[in-house]
């Protein structure tokens, strides 16, 4: 197995973002909190190089704002409905594993689609592959619901198509 080639990158984005989480993590907004966030941002960046992903140079904001957005409503959502159902003792749910088949062969957009299944209550990614991501759903009591389940995985690798996503994957999407 091959190493990826590691060299000291540096961002804008990753130095803005772990300079806020820095200043974060200090307790107050100053402009010296903010220098030192800049330089701690900095050494972290060339003390701990991390591989080139190529999908980041596709990042878009607006889509990310919507798949922060879309994320943080489906939490909502998921947690009311899996409240709902543990409320519910009477009517016990039936679980089941499913794999969804992913359009996009890219393993960044894998692992952010696993990653944000997993964050919603109720679902859990248990393995993924090329192309396709193991899912563990809360309530497969229907087989509508296990097909809601399953749009519900297609969608969100849909967002995350739209914030990181190359032309050619982002074409996958006109195609369904």
């Amino acid at each position: 197995m091959r190493r990826p080639n590691l060299r000291a990158r540096f961002s804008i984005v990753a130095t803005v973002g772990l300079a806020i989480v820095w200043v974060m993590l200090w307790g107050e907004i100053s402009l010296g909190a903010a220098l030192w966030g800049i330089l701690v941002a900095l050494v972290i960046q060339a003390s701990f190089p991390l591989p080139d992903v190529p999908e980041l140079r596709f990042f878009r904001p607006v889509g990310f704002a919507r798949l922060v957005v879309v994320t943080l409503w489906g939490l909502a959502i998921s947690s009311f409905i899996v409240a709902v159902q543990v409320l519910a003792f009477w009517r016990p749910t039936k679980n089941a594993i499913i794999r969804v088949p992913l359009r996009s062969s890219s393993m960044f957009i894998t692992a952010i689609t696993a990653e944000l299944i997993t964050l919603e209550p109720g679902s859990v990614a248990l393995d993924a592959g090329e192309r396709w991501v193991l899912v563990h759903v809360f309530d497969a009591s229907t087989p509508e619901r296990i097909h809601r389940a399953r749009e519900s995985v297609r969608r969100t690798e849909a967002t995350a198509l739209w914030a990181f996503g190359t032309a050619a994957d982002r074409a996958l999407l006109e195609e369904d």
